[in-house]
């Protein structure tokens, strides 16, 4: 596995790519691009926290209610460690990086 460092870079470009994907209105592009970022930085508390939230837009937009579900009930359990608890499983480089560290809300 690549470092965080990197991990979030390409994150950040395809998130980009997922946004613009999303303003035009292609729902099923910006999911594809929202999960492939999603996927790279599981490890990252705080950018997971973040990939669920661009996928709960689309998901509702796509009608995609099972994983929306998931997103809503990660987003009600964040204040309790959720992610961090995924980073900790993960044991990764990112666990301790100050840019995973999610921010209290």
């Amino acid at each position: 596995m690549k470092p965080i460092t990197e991990r979030i870079q390409y994150a950040e470009v395809i998130w980009a790519a997922g946004a613009a994907a999303e303003v035009a209105g292609d729902y099923a592009q910006a999911y594809a691009l929202y999960t492939e970022a999603h996927d790279l930085i599981m490890d990252c508390a705080q950018l997971h926290q973040r990939a669920h939230e661009q996928l709960r837009r689309v998901n509702w937009k796509l009608g995609n209610y099972g994983e929306l579900i998931t997103d809503w009930l990660l987003h009600l359990f964040a204040p309790l460690g959720v992610f961090e608890l995924v980073s900790r499983r993960l044991n990764t480089d990112a666990r301790f990086a100050a840019v995973c560290q999610r921010k209290p809300a």
